[in-house]
């Protein structure tokens, strides 16, 4: 079965609030762009921003510090934001190999732990009278014996494998930044949040939420968000797949092989292309998400340009320049082709 590709980008804008923009609860628009990064956190406002009719400053701000949103290590080691519902199957999923278990791991944050578990209660209880920053963490696990070694881990250039973990499982997130510095807060006691899935449950879960926000996805735009961002070998992630069954349906043959929500099959092949141009902020989960490598998306020439964070413009769904921001005024680089 094949799928007019400028179709199926009409249909993503739409899904993605860019085509037409309507206005929806700040969370519904982070679920649809399915990775939001959480740092720094004017693009992400900027991201919410323009999938909105209207603007509304620091919606995801107001968001996280009403608790409606929080944010959590997850894609590539960095900070994301998350719907609860959201998080805890995407940090389910990263949770999958156990790579903290692993001596690499362990050598690269400065430390060894055979049993996490102490760890885990001590830094539940330090933050169960409110966020603390990483100086304050490292001081308490001074004055804990059986943890005392910790304590440098917990401060140095390698901290955050000893903290990306406890984001995995749960135990904590993000908390406010004070002083320009982060702090983490408990998650686990969060009235909101429903705790981690089955392992294998999330996967297919997380699977359906990309392909429902990014459809049709390739293999290898499943390599680049699963294998690549959240270290799922493709073996299982294939099985996960396989899993969705007739939820799910191929497009398309060999390289341009893809999978769609079986209950967007209709919607997609009905959708109109668009000729409409946006200006996304750098790092948009519009490409950032399925990769820079999706030649569907941008050309390969143009993608160390992407990557490094250049704000795009896209027509039709396809990067075609980029831009650069002026008081009340854009100034827009296009490419040769555009």
């Amino acid at each position: 079965m094949e799928i007019d590709p400028a179709r199926a980008l009409g249909w993503r804008l739409g899904v993605q609030g860019l085509e037409p923009s309507s206005v929806r609860p700040v969370g519904e628009v982070v679920d649809r762009m399915f990775a939001l990064r959480g740092w720094p956190l004017d693009r992400a406002e900027l991201a919410v921003a323009v999938r909105q009719p209207t603007t509304d400053d620091d919606v995801v701000q107001r968001a996280l510090d009403s608790g409606e949103l929080i944010r959590s290590y997850a894609f590539r080691g960095g900070s994301y934001v998350f719907t609860h519902q959201l998080a805890s199957i995407v940090l389910t999923v990263r949770t999958a190999t156990g790579m903290w278990r692993s001596r690499r791991w362990q050598d690269q944050g400065g430390f060894v732990i055979d049993d996490w578990e102490p760890l885990r209660d001590a830094v539940r209880e330090m933050l169960s009278d409110g966020p603390c920053g990483r100086e304050e963490i490292s001081a308490e696990l001074a004055k804990s014996g059986g943890l005392r070694d910790l304590a440098p881990a917990a401060l140095g250039a390698g901290a955050d494998s000893l903290y990306k973990p406890l984001h995995w499982w749960g135990d904590i997130c993000f908390g406010p930044t004070r002083d320009g510095r982060a702090t983490f807060r408990r998650l686990d006691d969060d009235p909101r949040w429903p705790g981690p899935p089955d392992v294998d449950q999330a996967g297919r879960d997380a699977l359906r939420a990309f392909i429902a926000g990014y459809g049709p996805v390739t293999e290898a735009n499943l390599q680049y968000c699963f294998t690549e961002g959240l270290s799922v070998p493709r073996k299982r992630v294939r099985g996960w797949l396989d899993d969705l069954g007739d939820r799910i349906v191929g497009t398309g043959s060999g390289d341009t092989a893809a999978w769609v929500r079986a209950d967007d099959l209709e919607q997609i092949r009905s959708s109109e292309p668009s000729a409409a141009t946006h200006l996304l902020p750098g790092h948009d989960p519009w490409l950032m998400v399925p990769g820079t490598a999706d030649r569907r998306l941008i050309d390969p020439a143009h993608r160390a340009a992407a990557s490094r964070g250049a704000n795009l413009v896209i027509r039709g769904g396809v990067v075609v320049g980029t831009w650069r921001g002026h008081r009340d005024s854009a100034e827009i680089d296009w490419f040769d082709a555009a």
